[in-house]
């Protein structure tokens, strides 16, 4: 299947998916149409506003688009639907997900260098009309990078689980 034939399909997917997702509150986060060694997969990645996606919500979505793309049947290939939450890690795509994670750490790929640098790592501190301010590790410094430039971003999932350790005594060593 070619490229531009896949576009189509996950557009018309979307198109259908969108108002079912409303109904519920929920938003698209991310949509694959895939081949792998099982043959082609359909993968919808919800979410709730803040989070939270459960079990039977993925079965309420997944009942209705089912129901109506066998009904519309233009896919021409045998298919498997999966619909899931996005997980921790989910990606970082909108201006919305960074607004949603101001103060978190992430991790951002960008396809061009900014200053010789493509991998960034820091708290998101500003969110722009076209850009995201993170505060990066490595610089010790504020680096404002647009959103067009990003390649990849998510939350950096140490960070968020990053517990102190308790110190250790020493331990005397005796005579």
């Amino acid at each position: 299947m070619l490229p531009e034939e896949i576009e189509k399909i996950k557009e018309r997917v979307k198109e259908i998916l969108t108002p079912i997702l409303k109904e519920k509150g929920l938003e698209l986060v991310d949509m694959e149409f895939v081949r792998d060694q099982r043959g082609w997969t359909l993968r919808i990645f919800m979410d709730y506003p803040t989070g939270g996606v459960t079990i039977n919500d993925c079965e309420w979505v997944s009942d209705r688009l089912g129901t109506i793309l066998d009904i519309e049947d233009f896919i021409p290939v045998s298919y498997i639907l999966e619909i899931s939450s996005p997980g921790l890690d989910r990606p970082l795509k909108t201006k919305r997900d960074f607004e949603r994670n101001i103060s978190k750490t992430v991790k951002i790929s960008t396809f061009e260098p900014q200053e010789n640098q493509k991998n960034f790592k820091g708290e998101i501190l500003e969110v722009g009309k076209d850009f995201v301010k993170i505060f990066d590790v490595s610089r010790n410094d504020e680096v404002d990078i647009k959103f067009d430039n990003i390649k990849k971003a998510k939350l950096d999932l140490d960070s968020l689980f990053d517990v102190p350790q308790p110190k250790r005594k020493n331990k005397k060593k005796s005579k």
